[in-house]
């Protein structure tokens, strides 16, 4: 697991730290949990608007060429969303990034919760089919290939399904070290 540090704040070093503590332990709990394996991980901690910045460069990379309104759209919905959130999934092409609010982790408890989550993701994302399926989807949503209703409707239920699950992991948390 990587880590790299987009923007520092107060709690960069802190935060660095519990990261490095725990984050293979959280990875092999999630992916026990799941039955799958963790891919390589690259975590950067930044702020709200880099989380956004960092999931659109990933998604874009997987989804190909985008024109540059549908860009734009994404990068505003993505920069109100992403403000308010602790962290992002996305697969980039040779694993999967978690992108973390540094802003949103004052205490670590919240931290072991979060990447325990988003590790969930990352095994999610990893299990055979789910990769070319995620990048379909993207490309559906950058308008790159059209899809039925029917097809988004069934992977929008796949990722809440998948979010449930994630959300379940967060119980694991208390098996990590310093609980």
């Amino acid at each position: 697991m990587n880590i790299t540090i987009d923007r520092r704040g107060r709690n960069t070093r802190r935060i660095e730290d519990r990261i490095r503590e725990i984050g293979d332990h959280a990875g092999k709990l999630a992916a026990q949990r799941i039955g799958s394996r963790l891919p390589a991980v690259e975590v950067l901690l930044t702020d709200g608007r880099g989380v956004a910045a960092a999931r659109q460069r990933a998604d874009l990379s997987l989804a190909g060429h985008v024109n540059w309104r549908r860009r734009a759209v994404d990068r505003l919905i993505g920069d109100w969303h992403a403000r308010h959130a602790c962290a992002a999934t996305s697969l980039t092409p040779h694993g999967a990034l978690v992108a973390i609010n540094e802003a949103m982790h004052r205490d670590l408890g919240e931290l072991d919760r979060t990447l325990i989550h988003e590790l969930g993701h990352t095994v999610q994302l990893n299990q055979p089919g789910a990769r070319d399926r995620h990048i379909a989807y993207l490309r559906q949503q950058y308008g790159i290939t059209p899809h039925s209703k029917t097809d988004q409707r069934e992977y929008e239920q796949l990722m809440d399904t998948r979010e449930t699950q994630a959300a379940n992991l967060e119980a694991l948390a208390r098996q990590l070290p310093g609980h």
